[in-house]
């Protein structure tokens, strides 16, 4: 498909301009950006009830979620993701999904699985502004977003974090 945008919701979702092929968003992202798809990995009542307004009145082309409560969306399509986390490798060849302790890591491989990215730009995970990702689970999601940069170059991706968060991803 070619350049993907995903989008988080942290502070450098505002460096976001929709140039790209196709937009990847989270949760309740409509708030900030209105993305062709959205990934929420998070069960309905870990939302406000704004946040969860958003989301109910979001209408993305795909809504995907590994959980079949978001499955009365017209627009939902169910994931299934993997039962542990990519701390050695990100194995994308697989029928499940890697996945993280956030839903931008698992809409970055549903950019390259389900629409053949070539260069994935992953805007508003900068992880300095997250009410629970901290410590040893920020560390950790360092270390699956480093894996999978390494198993999509090894398949001709480029993945660019956008912004000045601590999510630099070398």
């Amino acid at each position: 498909m070619g350049k993907i945008a995903v989008c988080g919701l942290g502070p450098s979702i505002d460096l976001y301009k929709p140039e790209y092929d196709l937009s990847i968003g989270v949760n309740d992202i409509w708030s900030k950006v209105q993305t062709d798809y959205i990934v929420c990995v998070d069960g309905k009542h870990r939302f406000t009830p704004d946040r969860l307004k958003t989301i109910n009145e979001s209408k993305p082309v795909k809504f995907f979620s590994q959980l079949k409560e978001w499955s009365d969306r017209t627009d939902f399509k169910l994931i299934e993701l993997l039962p542990y986390y990519p701390t050695a490798i990100c194995q994308l060849d697989l029928k499940q999904f890697p996945k993280s302790h956030t839903s931008t890591f698992v809409a970055c491989v549903i950019a390259y699985k389900f629409f053949q990215a070539t260069e994935i730009h992953l805007f508003g995970a900068d992880m300095t502004n997250h009410p629970t990702l901290k410590g040893q689970t920020l560390e950790n999601i360092k270390l699956h977003f480093k894996n999978l940069k390494i198993a999509l170059r090894q398949r001709h991706c480029e993945f660019i974090v956008h912004g000045n968060g601590i999510l630099v991803v070398k």
